[in-house]
């Protein structure tokens, strides 16, 4: 029995010696949107969408090899998603009041990434791709016509979930600070009835972001 855990602890000690771990706090700006698609050709001419600026911020977990570069990511972030739209007369008269303004969605995303780095002396670079889950918390559709407030909370959502891909790289300093830039894509449909808007048959989140991790 002593043999068994001597070997356990052993093996566990081996290990830990070649894996890197870190924990970090992550911020980044959000440049987001919703790409929507509509079964009527006249609303897909009249309603547009563009990026809408957020935020994520949270907490990172990252496990290197020491001797390889290879490694994985996960960690915590709550994040804006959403888009600006423009809403023309034509779609007006169809889909009511709402000409314009922006739909903003806050979420809990948990990302899984395989990441590589290469160090350079105390410069490295690295890239990263894998996958995301995400649940919406809360939002709001702000009306910027009429200066109106639609809040979105718990029983206004159809599904809560979200998931994608993501992928990205940059540049590290010190094995301690990262600036690098993220493309986020959902392949869920999250279309929702919003009053005032025309429906979407499918949407999905896109996000692109530029962020900054200081890592303990």
């Amino acid at each position: 029995m002593k043999c068994k855990l001597f070997c356990i602890l052993g093996g566990l000690s081996l290990f830990s010696t070649c894996l890197f771990a870190q924990f970090g706090i992550k911020g980044s700006m959000n440049m987001a949107t919703e790409i929507n698609s509509f079964s009527q050709s006249d609303i897909r001419a009249g309603f547009n969408t563009t990026n809408l600026t957020g935020y994520q911020i949270g907490f990172v977990y990252q496990l290197m090899s020491k001797k390889s570069g290879f490694g994985i990511e996960t960690g915590a972030l709550l994040s804006q998603k959403g888009s600006t739209f423009s809403d023309s007369i034509d779609i007006a008269k169809i889909a009511g009041v709402i000409k314009q303004g922006y739909r903003e969605l806050n979420y809990l995303d948990i990302p899984f990434n395989v990441r590589y780095r290469m160090l350079l002396g105390e410069v490295g670079v690295y890239g990263f791709a894998g996958l995301y889950g995400s649940y919406a918390l809360n939002g709001k559709t702000v009306d910027e016509k009429t200066n109106s407030i639609q809040n979105t909370s718990y029983p206004s959502f159809n599904d809560h979930l979200d998931y994608g891909y993501n992928f990205g790289a940059g540049v590290e300093f010190f094995k301690k600070i990262q600036f690098g830039a993220t493309m986020s894509q959902g392949i869920k449909n999250t279309s929702t009835v919003i009053v005032g808007l025309p429906t979407p048959t499918t949407a999905t989140n896109r996000v692109y972001s530029v962020n900054l991790v200081y890592l303990f």
